[in-house]
């Protein structure tokens, strides 16, 4: 029995037969040799598919989904193909359809003949979100090319394939394209090896080049990718492609204008930018001239590009392009710019502003797709077939308030191709995404493309949010000699010297290494806390106020006041502490809790993530997922705390060692361990501050002892050192003063200042700069105070002198953070 014997398709038009039934000429080849193979064979060529995918960290982000981040990416091993005549047919319907909107582009923001001449009616302009009056009539035309152009197709019922969708503003899915064609060259080379198909290299070659020569006047651009953010759908494609085609992948807040340019901040300094490829729509691009409220964009931005001093890739203002009320008056646009017929049918679509197609959408609901002209609207696209009457009558009532926003279409059944879902091929509607660049004036199409297929049968919402699934694109035939690598035509590499990380990566770096250092020294406190409880088996009084003043150290090292120091908390609550320290542990909107603390690393990891290495990825996803399974359950039990506390602190420092292991530190990693010794020693003197500055008997002071060394994890070491007991003397010089322990505060400050010698800008004179002071004071104070002395003073049972230095100590190395901040962060002096 083989794998097509079960297929079935009711469309009107299948991929893989022709009207009378048979195989497809184009597809006869390919049939035959899925048709040879068993079903294990290719349920095994899923399988390593999906592990390359994962492997690769190749996700898709869903809106409003619990699950939606981090998606895995899903590949059809079954690919999509169309016969070479049929794409040269359709190259040439994309090519001048890219043609007539570039040429729509600059009429709409330059003489808009297309108004005046009775063409396009003004509202269909006026009314469009996409249109951006600050763009209108720049100077610089090449504001007003498209660089890049993506085309949505699906095969009508004629079985052409038709245009129902442009994306020119921010168009996706070119790295997506990439990442599948790898993984089936990687995993399907066996299978289908004997079948010709066009190659994508010179299209991404191209496309590579294209950007870096979009700046006339720089000859190494610096080129950046304006990313919305790390939970943008299509991340992964973003942080992709900036790797791919060298570009530095940039946020609105690692940008800046200035003097009429665009400026990347970075730990060297400004960098002027020639070309940014922005993924951010054009509204959210400027929050001082479009959005107000935006977060994503640079303020100044739409200065720069009238000045002509960036590279914009698209210009702000193509968002009106993907206009559905365009549509309509596409056929007359061709004919009054080209003086030609559409080569590319569309869907057929009326606009609702005029009123003989008003009420032809009235009366042929039931028969129509009903949308708004904007695509970005919140309103839902409604199949009238399947609305209720009620529903219908709400509609038909929000169209004739507002006639101009709306337009009803054709309701087009998509063909329908072969799919592998659970085992077997079965029939799924499709829709294909063909991509453009301009190349010197013209257009070079990509050989292949993305297809996406949905996920149910006979759903014709066919999109990844959607749940759809990915298929590979290919066209049929022969390259000949074309080169198959390299696949960048550039020489030159991202410079990512350390001089050359943006300044917000580098601050996320730098509190990455504060956040897994202060989660891992909380987590040892609260474990501590926890296991000391349960092994006292005695009630007497210095065993009660010991565990009392533990308790007031964990709320000390976690700053989550008034916990246990709350004046109103008696003396019975104390020996029943459950509920605060699970509140110090799960209370994820708690300053200072563990799982504020974790959420704020998380922020931190996804901020570098692209930085890291996928084995750094796998661990930190094991952290997070366990971490909320065992926060979700709401377990309180002593042993649960415990094992999952042994289990943070455990892949903490896996993920923290793999991070040293994978970067230098010209990549980054001396402000990850920056970051590191600066928390671990305000940590370290705080939790010293809270356990050791205070005067008890002899049992309590052995335990507070015990606490300092055990949760330094350094009881080992002490015991070598010094072959006695606890003693505080000898305590205090070997977490402060001892330049053996690596651990000590003395050398951790030691490291943090031969590490300052090697930050970009650094001042080799005689003079130190704003950070290094404090550590320079802190260190100096530290040695020319002799920790005998330090014992002797009491007032209250308060060590003062220790208490008094400890205190100074914390100020001066908060006040090294701040400074650090301001120099290289911050660019107050730039």
């Amino acid at each position: 029995m083989g794998l097509f014997d079960g297929y079935i398709s009711n469309d009107a038009f299948d991929e893989l037969h022709d009207r009378d039934g048979e195989i497809n000429p184009h597809w006869r080849e390919l049939y035959e040799h899925i048709d040879s193979i068993d079903t294990d064979t290719l349920i095994n060529k899923q399988s390593e598919i999906d592990w390359r995918l994962e492997d690769n960290g190749v996700t898709f982000n869903v809106y409003n989904d619990p699950d939606g981040n981090n998606r895995p990416w899903r590949l059809d091993p079954i690919p999509f193909v169309i016969s070479s005549s049929e794409w040269e047919h359709i190259k040439l319907g994309l090519k001048q359809r890219a043609k007539l909107l570039n040429l729509i582009f600059k009429d709409i923001y330059t003489e808009q003949k297309l108004i005046k001449d009775g063409i396009v009616p003004e509202e269909i302009i006026y009314t469009h979100k996409g249109f951006i009056r600050e763009v209108f009539n720049l100077k610089n035309l090449e504001s007003f090319m498209l660089k890049i152009y993506a085309v949505d197709l699906a095969r009508g019922p004629d079985g052409k394939l038709w245009v129902i969708n442009d994306r020119t503003q921010s168009p996706s899915g070119i790295g997506y394209a990439i990442e599948n064609r790898l993984s089936m060259n990687a995993v399907l080379e066996d299978l289908y090896a004997k079948i010709d198909k066009k190659k994508i290299v010179r299209f991404v070659d191209g496309l590579g080049l294209m950007i870096k020569k979009a700046s006339k006047y720089t000859q190494e651009p610096l080129v950046a990718l304006l990313t919305p953010g790390y939970h943008n759908e299509t991340y992964f494609e973003q942080s992709f492609l900036a790797h791919f085609l060298d570009m530095v992948l940039v946020s609105g807040e690692d940008l800046l204008t200035k003097d009429g340019f665009v400026w990347l901040k970075t730990l060297g300094g400004l960098k002027k930018v020639d070309t940014i490829l922005r993924r951010v729509d054009d509204s959210f691009c400027d929050p001082l001239e479009l959005r107000d409220d935006s977060t994503l964009g640079v303020s100044g931005l739409m200065q720069v590009v009238r000045e002509n001093n960036i590279a914009l890739l698209n210009p702000i203002g193509s968002g009106i392009l993907e206009n559905l009320g365009l549509n309509p008056f596409m056929k007359n646009i061709a004919s009054y710019f080209l003086d030609e017929e559409l080569i590319l049918p569309q869907i057929a679509t009326w606009w609702c502003g005029q009123e003989k197609e008003l009420d032809y959408v009235v009366e042929n609901f039931d028969r129509l797709v009903i949308k708004k002209i904007d695509k970005n609207s919140k309103f839902h696209t409604y199949f009238g077939s399947k609305v209720s009457n009620d529903k219908k009558k709400q509609i038909i009532e929000e169209i004739k308030k507002n006639p101009t926003v709306y337009v009803g279409q054709e309701e087009v059944s998509f063909s329908t191709t072969p799919s592998f879902v659970d085992g077997e091929i079965v029939a799924r509607n499709s829709v294909v995404r063909a991509f453009l660049h301009e190349r010197d004036g013209e257009y070079e199409v990509m050989e292949g493309g993305l297809v996406r297929v949905s996920s149910q049968k006979d759903s014709f919402i066919v999109t990844n949010q959607n749940g759809g699934v990915s298929k590979d694109l290919w066209i049929l035939g022969d390259d000949g000699d074309e080169p198959i690598a390299p696949v960048s035509n550039s020489t030159q590499f991202l410079n990512t010297t350390l001089s050359n990380i943006t300044t917000i990566k580098a601050q996320n770096l730098f509190w990455l290494g504060r956040y897994v250092t202060r989660a891992v020294i909380t987590a040892r406190m609260i474990r501590f806390t926890i296991k000391s409880d349960t092994s006292y088996y005695q009630l007497q009084s210095d065993e009660k106020a010991s565990k009392i003043l533990l308790y007031q150290v964990l709320t000390h090292i976690t700053m989550t006041y008034p916990g246990f120091l709350d004046k109103e908390m008696t003396g019975a609550k104390y020996f029943n502490p459950n509920d605060e320290i699970y509140s110090i542990i799960a209370d994820s909107s708690r300053v200072g809790s563990l799982s504020y603390t974790i959420g704020m690393l998380s922020l931190a990891n996804l901020n570098v993530k692209d930085m890291l290495t996928l084995d750094s990825w796998r661990v930190y996803d094991k952290v997070t997922k366990e971490w909320e399974a065992f926060v979700s359950s709401k377990n309180r039990s002593n042993r649960i705390m415990v094992n999952e506390l042994n289990k943070l602190i455990t892949y903490l420092l896996a993920y923290s060692e793999l991070i040293g292991e994978s970067m230098s530190d010209e990549q980054g990693l001396l402000l990850y361990q920056l970051g590191q010794k600066l928390e671990g020693s305000i940590m370290l003197i705080n939790k010293t501050r809270a356990l050791l500055t205070s005067k008890h008997s002899e049992l309590i002071q052995h335990n507070l002892l015990e606490a300092m060394i055990i949760t330094n994890e350094s009881y080992n070491s002490y015991r070598a050192t010094y072959h006695a007991s606890l003693d505080l003397e000898d305590v205090i010089k070997f977490v402060l003063y001892d330049s053996n322990n690596q651990k000590s505060l003395v050398s951790r400050l030691d490291k943090i200042l031969v590490k300052f010698k090697n930050l970009p800008q650094h001042n080799f004179g005689d003079l130190l700069n704003s950070f290094e002071k404090p550590i320079f004071q802190a260190y100096s104070r530290l040695r020319l105070t002799s920790y005998e002395d330090l014992i002797v003073e009491e007032e209250g049972g308060v060590l003062v002198k220790f208490d008094e230095l400890l205190s100074e100590l914390s100020q001066l190395l908060t006040s090294c953070a701040d400074e650090l901040t301001k120099h290289y962060f911050a660019h107050y002096e730039e």
